[in-house]
């Protein structure tokens, strides 16, 4: 189950103080938009209290004091302490005994308290780079939502592939994907679903049997997917991307630069996407009609409602762009030898600095010009920054150091050698069992939690089978964001369940797909583009 970047992104759930002037989305899609929301509010494990269950609570502690003592004492007392601590914090993640952000500030607590390392040494983690990444990446995709610029590119994005059936469902899966590249999974889905269901609700006026529960079910389950796999092209898509740059370099001491990432996230997106679309759309699904009366007229009319496009709008698009520019292409200009040396300091711009300096910008940067608003009310109040998933942010921390206490007391080093037995195993069976076990878990599981609990386990164990730490875990890290069959495994399935158009059955049928083809899919990645973009192999 993947925990939302933005819990509370619906437009219905803010206050109109916290938004600045902007052209606002039709009031045709607010009733379902306020349904959605709050079907991602209940989704969202980040703010819920915690499933209470006392005996859920309990086993978290039991579990790890008992692996604590059953534990050789040719480990460490430390090492010890930090195997039972992780596994009661895996416990707690994967039931949500407690709210995933409490349990991820257990480490505050016990780390110090077992002498594993100082309280200055165990909060370090929480202040990682990475961490202020996603803020960045968040109060930048604040300002995109707040403007409505996702809608428009939505829009714009269906009418430019087509408006028969199949296109549509692939405009929808394209715009979905771009969007939640770049914004929360909850928000792009909850903008999305709503023009899908407003699509279906025209095409039944006008020839209820092209509007059958076939075509219902590609467009509901196109808008799901397409949120969940166009968010695994950058690092700031979704968390379990930018937790597995901070654990690479936490524990690897290896920086995976946003434009590096892109050259493996984006191929394996638009891969991912194609064969969802036809999973949908030519086996599972196949649409009722060729043909959607009057579909063209309806995105051409939604656009006229939005207007041109509002200075917000445009602001934001630069702003948004410029980042991309530095995030993208700066790092290569700058390797380039007479930019080097006409421009050193150009090199030394972290992926961080420029999305910090994005989301500065967006609180200074006024919404309109003097002459409409002469306050300079700027893009975003500070009062939108209780919209910033603070317990995510916890959570990267806990889960970094978490990692980083694995191998400040020699956990890994001892699980690698203890492994050590299967080093005659192939590594494309152990990479398989890993995808496979991932795969599983996110179904029912926080995939942000069980990146954070996985990546250190399973990067012990390839050091000790000889494996790249690397290509472990992006194998993890795509096969945790590889969640299809049950509404419950991501916000997004969350969200377009909640529309009512599509089935439990439905989705399971065109999941199961999905999720096998994943699995050779992510396969295909470590052999081909993770070698060729970070040089290294299985």
């Amino acid at each position: 189950m993947s925990v939302p970047q933005n819990p509370s992104a619906a437009a219905a759930e803010r206050s109109p103080r916290d938004t600045a002037p902007a052209a606002h989305a039709p009031d045709a899609h607010q009733a379902v938009a306020d349904d959605a929301a709050a079907t991602a509010a209940q989704a969202d494990s980040l703010d819920a209290g915690g499933k209470r269950n006392w005996w859920l609570l309990a086993l978290g502690p039991v579990a790890g004091l008992v692996l604590a003592l059953v534990l050789p004492a040719s480990l460490s007392f430390e090492g010890r302490a930090v195997a039972g601590c992780a596994l009661w914090m895996a416990i707690w993640w994967m039931t949500e005994a407690a709210p995933i952000p409490v349990t991820s500030l257990l480490p505050l607590v016990l780390f110090p308290l077992f002498g594993m390392a100082p309280m200055k040494e165990v909060a370090a983690p929480y202040a990682d780079s990475v961490v202020f990444l996603v803020m960045g990446g968040v109060i930048l995709g604040l300002a995109t939502e707040k403007s409505n610029l996702h809608l428009r590119v939505a829009l714009l994005t269906i009418r430019t592939i087509g408006t028969k059936p199949a296109q549509i469902v692939l405009g929808l899966m394209v715009a979905s994907a771009f969007i939640s590249a770049w914004v929360s999974n909850t928000a792009t889905a909850v903008i999305m679903v709503p023009i899908a269901v407003s699509i279906l609700t025209l095409v039944r006026r006008v020839d209820p049997a092209a509007a059958g529960p076939k075509f219902a079910a590609s467009m509901l389950l196109g808008v799901a997917y397409g949120v969940t796999i166009g968010s695994t092209a950058t690092l700031i898509g979704q968390p379990p991307m930018a937790l597995m740059k901070a654990y690479l370099g936490e524990s690897q001491g290896f920086d995976m630069e946003f434009g590096q990432w892109m050259l493996v996230g984006v191929p394996w997106a638009v891969v991912m996407l194609f064969v969802a679309w036809l999973v949908l759309t030519k086996l599972v699904f196949r649409p009722e009609a060729k043909v959607i009366p009057g579909g063209a007229e309806m995105i051409r009319d939604e656009l006229a409602q939005m207007g041109r496009m509002t200075t917000p709008e445009r602001r934001v698009g630069l702003i948004f762009l410029v980042a991309i520019f530095f995030w993208v292409f700066v790092p290569f200009i700058a390797d380039i030898p007479a930019v080097a040396e006409a421009m050193p300091w150009l090199g030394s711009i972290s992926d961080t600095q420029v999305a910090m300096a994005a989301a500065i910008a967006c609180f200074l940067v006024p919404a309109q010009k003097r002459s409409v608003d002469a306050n300079g009310t700027p893009l975003l109040r500070w009062s939108a920054s209780k919209e910033i998933p603070w317990g995510l942010l916890l959570l990267f921390g806990g889960g970094l150091s978490l990692s980083a206490m694995f191998s400040a007391t020699g956990l890994s080093q001892w699980i690698g050698e203890q492994v050590g037995g299967l080093s005659g195993v192939p590594s494309w069976v152990i990479i398989l069992v890993v995808i496979i076990v991932g795969l599983g878990l996110t179904e029912l599981t926080s995939n942000t939690a069980t990146a954070a609990a996985f990546f250190p386990i399973f990067g012990a164990v390839a050091v000790g089978l000889g494996i790249s730490p690397m290509l472990m875990t992006i194998a993890v890290t795509l096969a945790v964001c590889s969640a299809y069959m049950l509404p419950v495994a991501t916000p997004s399935n969350a969200v377009a369940f909640g529309s009512g158009e599509v089935s439990i059955k439905q989705m399971v049928r065109a999941g199961v797909w999905l999720n096998v083809i994943s699995l050779g899919l992510v396969m295909l990645v470590m052999y081909t583009l993770v070698p060729l973009v970070f040089g290294v192999s299985l």
